[in-house]
C-alpha cells in the first residue's frame, strides 16, 4: 500500500512539473524563400500572423501556452520550399492548416509523401479570426518527436492559385526514444526490482 501511495504521489509531481514545464525553445527560424518568422507564444485570442491583426481563438487547452511559430499571412510555399530551424530539446511539431484548401496530405509533396509519412490529423482544430471571418485550421501532430537540434520542414504545395501556404507552426516538447531495446531492457530492470 505504501509503494502504492508512493508512487501516486510521484506520478502528480511529475504531472504538475509537466504542466509547468518550460516552453521549447525555438531560433534560427529561416527558409529559402526570404520569409519572416517571429517565435511567440501561443495564446487564446493572440496573433494568428505576425504580420495581421488576425486573431487566433478556440485553440484547443492543451496547446495554450505552447511555442507557436508566427508564419506571415503570405508565407511563401511550394514544392521546392524548406523551412528550418533549431530547438533546445526534443518536440513534437504540430501543423495547423487553412480548411478552405486542400488537406496537406492531398497536395504535392517534395520529397514525394514526406508530410503524409510524418504527421497525423489529430481530429482537433483552431481558428484563424476576428477581424477575419472565422476559418478553421486542421490541426496535425508529427508522428514522433524530432531530437534537440535542427527541424526541417519540406516542400508541399502551396494552395490552389496563390503561392502561400496558410499555416501556423507550434510546438510541444516530447521525449524521443532512442531505441526499443533499450526501452525493453529498462522496463524490465523496473519490474524485476519491483519483485
Amino acid at each position: 500500500m505504501k509503494r502504492v501511495t508512493l508512487l501516486l504521489m510521484v506520478f502528480m509531481l511529475i504531472g504538475l512539473l509537466n504542466a509547468y514545464a518550460d516552453q521549447v525553445g525555438v531560433e534560427n527560424v529561416e527558409d529559402n524563400k526570404n520569409g519572416k518568422y517571429v517565435v511567440t507564444e501561443m495564446t487564446e485570442g493572440g496573433l494568428f500572423y505576425h504580420d495581421r491583426q488576425y486573431t487566433i481563438t478556440n485553440i484547443p487547452k492543451e496547446f495554450v501556452g505552447l511555442t507557436q511559430i508566427h508564419t506571415s499571412c503570405d508565407c511563401p510555399g511550394g514544392q521546392d520550399y524548406r523551412l528550418t530551424f533549431e530547438i533546445d530539446r526534443s518536440a513534437f511539431v504540430y501543423i495547423a492548416w487553412d480548411s478552405r484548401h486542400n488537406r496537406p496530405e492531398d497536395r504535392g509533396q517534395d520529397p514525394k509523401g514526406w508530410f503524409t509519412k510524418n504527421y497525423e490529423d489529430t481530429g482537433k482544430t483552431l481558428f484563424l479570426d476576428a477581424p477575419h471571418d472565422p476559418t478553421e485550421y486542421w490541426i496535425y501532430k508529427s508522428n514522433k518527436p524530432y531530437p534537440k537540434g535542427k527541424v526541417e520542414l519540406l516542400g508541399i504545395d502551396a494552395v490552389a492559385g496563390d503561392p502561400v501556404i496558410m499555416w501556423t507552426i507550434f510546438l510541444e516538447e516530447g521525449k524521443a526514444v532512442e531505441s526499443a531495446n533499450k526501452l525493453t531492457i529498462i522496463w524490465g530492470k523496473v519490474k524485476v526490482e519491483d519483485f
